[in-house]
């Protein structure tokens, strides 16, 4: 009795461990995030999991901070911040991923400040990098930074494009404690500022790191990883998570532990979502339904997304044109136009701001309350980043969309992963013509205004030009000592281009290989950023050289000979084939010369018909010798 009791809790207990696995392999299934499988190796530990009563409070940090977060009027921790912030304290590597607009600046911020302030440094070196995307990002991740390091001694230092070097440079040598910084700034002052080095960074963030992928910065992240401390804690923030950041975290982590708080697809909860169907021979209506909905529907606190800067430009000056208090933000402006453009939005000096994609990541804008997207972007990704600028931290939000014949693809996909009901909003005909109407009187003024723009542009480069000769002519002594160095670079432009040329030719090569490979080649070219068409046209041309040499190359190759030859080659002469009797006259060989010593055999005297041998013939024939 005893042995089958424990044969029976040996059989519950087996039970029991199966469907455990069975719970486990189908928590993997379920997640939302399917690049990381439990197969993949790469992460030391999950931690996606949280304690959902956690407070500030309760995670140990000091008073500083903890009076820093009351002025800046945080109540409760956001969940990436649950999440992370204790992982974060324990000096664990991270990779966490989550929706936007959902606190990761903090999430990051905190473990690192209460780290800088709980150790403090014994010399002006800089023990923190914190790496982003754009230059606004940069500048509101220090204006957060700089907010909760207020109560302590923790220096902060920020190094983007568009700003000043040299008061950048003179910041870093005196050994700021974090640095937030774009990697093409950084990598300039590494290689220009003798002083400043990377060798001492305790703690290195990488956020936003899929766009910092996107925006071709992998060689510089590569270069910068390299030259940080090997013991150091690095913590890999992204909205969303791909192929391509996975094998950037491989590279940059140790042990890393797993954050993914929500699906990275998902909108913002508290979202509606709206969307305006374009006809396929109404394309043009496309400004007109914009300038009736930001007339009549949406006057405040509006984002409008556009695909490129051109038409940025353009609806700016067609918006302002119609009455409108509008702004732009866009790559073409100087990085102070950038700035002012987004307080002036912030301080709701302007009620509706113009942008490209440059402004669809990570900025935290309060109090938008729309956001319209005048053409659908490119993925669903993006999608979310931009209609991710309102709706934050549990407040309400509108999306309008304007979405065409090529684009409805796209609708269909955010239509099945949305979890509240999709509206379609429909416009009046006759209040679209009369828009129209006003748009097409408007344009000769929309023509003079950028007439104007260039005559100022041209003015202002001729000027910069003049002042730069009489700089030259006044100090080209001084210059010559080597006060105005050309700055060094780790890459040339020339030496960048040649690499993107270099891959792109190499995939094709790859592509001429098979029918699969062609396939794969033409897909992943749709997916990735399109070229300048200055680089497109030499690509063009050095893919038809290749190509021509392959043909080349191909028509020089020996030929299996599956048919005649057009021209038979000349025949051999063949040796003259001797006759039989020649064979014998000329054969020495012992068995011929015993054949006809003997005389014919037997065979060959019956088949000649030659009289036959008599018995005891030989025995007459030697009598007859003697006889003689």
């Amino acid at each position: 009795d005893a042995e089958t009791e424990d044969n029976q809790t040996k059989k519950r207990e087996c039970e029991d461990v199966s469907r455990d696995e069975e719970d486990v392999e189908s928590q993997y299934s379920l997640d939302d995030e399917t690049i990381f499988t439990e197969s993949d190796r790469l992460f030391f530990e999950d931690a996606s999991q949280y304690d959902d009563n956690l407070s500030f409070q309760d995670m140990n940090l000091s008073r500083p901070l903890l009076k820093a977060i009351t002025a800046l009027g945080f109540k409760q921790p956001t969940p990436i911040q649950k999440a992370c912030i204790p992982v974060g304290l324990l000096g664990k590597d991270i990779c966490a991923c989550a929706a936007t607009g959902t606190g990761k600046t903090a999430a990051f911020i905190l473990p690192v400040l209460e780290r800088l302030i709980y150790k403090p440094r014994q010399a002006p070196i800089t023990r923190v990098l914190v790496l982003v995307p754009t230059r606004e990002l940069g500048i509101q991740v220090h204006s957060v930074t700089k907010q909760l390091a207020q109560f302590s001694s923790v220096t902060t230092c920020l190094a983007v494009g568009g700003l000043d070097v040299k008061t950048q440079e003179a910041a870093l040598r005196s050994g700021p404690d974090v640095l937030i910084a774009t990697p093409g700034r950084l990598i300039d002052h590494l290689h220009n500022c003798p002083s400043f080095h990377l060798s001492s960074v305790e703690v290195l963030i990488l956020d936003e790191a899929d766009r910092m992928l996107d925006e071709y910065f992998e060689e510089q992240m590569k270069e910068i990883i390299k030259l940080c401390s090997n013991h150091r804690q690095t913590m890999l923030f992204s909205a969303t998570m791909t192929e391509e950041v996975k094998d950037l975290a491989s590279v940059s982590l140790k042990n890393p532990v797993r954050i993914f708080v929500n699906s990275n697809t998902d909108v913002a909860p508290f979202l509606r979502q709206e969307f305006i169907r374009i006809r396929p021979n109404r394309e043009g209506d496309r400004e007109a339904i914009v300038s009736a909905l930001l007339t009549r529907t949406f006057t405040d606190h509006v984002m409008l997304f556009t695909q490129t800067k051109k038409q940025a430009h353009r609806m700016h000056i067609l918006l302002g044109l119609m009455g409108l208090r509008v702004g732009e933000l866009h790559g073409n402006l100087s990085q102070a136009q950038r700035l002012e453009a987004l307080r002036r939005f912030k301080d709701e000096q302007i009620d509706i701001l113009v942008a490209t994609d440059v402004a669809a990541r990570g900025l935290d804008i309060e109090g938008v309350k729309t956001v319209i997207n005048f053409t659908m972007p490119n993925t669903t990704k993006h999608y979310v980043h931009r209609v991710g600028r309102t709706a934050r931290a549990g407040r309400a939000g509108r999306s309008v969309s304007l979405v065409g014949e090529e684009e409805r693809k796209m609708l269909k996909d955010i239509v099945k992963s949305a979890k509240t009901a999709v509206k379609a909003r429909i416009l009046p005909q006759d209040v679209i013509l009369k828009f129209r109407a006003k748009i097409e009187n408007l344009e000769k003024d929309v023509y003079a205004v950028l007439c104007l723009e260039r005559e100022e542009r041209e003015m202002q480069q001729s000027e910069a030009q003049i002042n730069r000769a009489k700089k030259q002519l006044e100090t080209g002594k001084q210059e010559t000592v080597g006060e105005s160095l050309e700055r060094s670079w780790f890459q040339t432009r020339e030496e960048r281009k040649k690499e993107k040329l270099a891959k792109a030719l190499q995939e094709f090569d790859l592509a001429l290989r098979g029918k699969k490979k062609r396939k794969k080649f033409m897909q992943d070219r749709q997916k990735k950023v399109q070229m300048t068409p200055e680089e497109r046209s030499q690509f063009e041309i050095l893919k038809s050289q290749m190509y021509a040499e392959r043909l080349a190359k191909r028509n020089r190759r020996a030929k299996r000979a599956r048919v005649l030859p057009e021209e038979e080659p000349a025949a051999v002469p063949r040796k003259k084939k001797s006759s039989v009797f020649d064979e014998e006259l000329t054969n020495t060989s012992r068995k011929a010369l015993k054949q006809y010593r003997a005389g014919p055999s037997f065979e060959d005297r019956k088949r000649l018909g030659m009289a036959q041998h008599k018995k005891g013939g030989n025995f007459k024939s030697k009598s007859r010798y003697k006889r003689k």
